[in-house]
């Protein structure tokens, strides 16, 4: 695909978006897009765009179990009274830790040709803080446009 021949772009929603889910992650999402496009060289058109920007949006969970074990021993022998002693303590404690990885894939169509003509993935650990959450997306989105339009 020749890519100079694309000098505009419009973000078009497809429907498998988290527009409904998680309507503060689509707005940043977006928002990146525009930027990421802009910082390209496009410039954004409201009819008759030469590319569309789409991306699609999932969740993927892992857990992870990590086990410690704490033990503690004394023990001592006496021969020459025919006894011996021991003792031992141990204990282990096994905690679950769920990891939420964010997935998002950035398609551009060449809106005339109907076609796709540039994907780029996006994959970072979602936390419990919004803030840390919309940096990731920002920068993500921001590393894989880096590379758009490819020459």
């Amino acid at each position: 695909v020749d890519f100079s021949q694309f000098q505009t772009f419009k973000y078009v929603d497809k429907g498998n978006s988290l527009a409904q889910s998680h309507p503060l992650a689509h707005a940043r999402i977006v928002e990146a897009l525009r930027g990421g496009m802009i910082a390209s060289g496009m410039a954004e058109v409201d009819e008759d765009a030469d590319l569309q920007v789409t991306y699609y949006g999932s969740t993927s969970q892992s857990v992870s179990f990590n086990t410690t074990h704490v033990g503690y021993g004394w023990g001592g022998s006496s021969w020459h009274r025919g006894h011996r002693s021991t003792i031992g303590i141990s204990s282990s404690q096994t905690t679950q830790t769920t990891t939420t990885t964010g997935n998002l894939l950035i398609d551009i169509w060449d809106t005339n040709a109907e076609q796709l003509v540039w994907r780029g993935q996006v994959s970072d650990t979602l936390s419990g803080d919004p803030e840390r959450n919309a940096n990731s997306i920002r920068r993500g989105i921001e590393e894989a446009l880096w590379e758009f339009p490819p020459q």
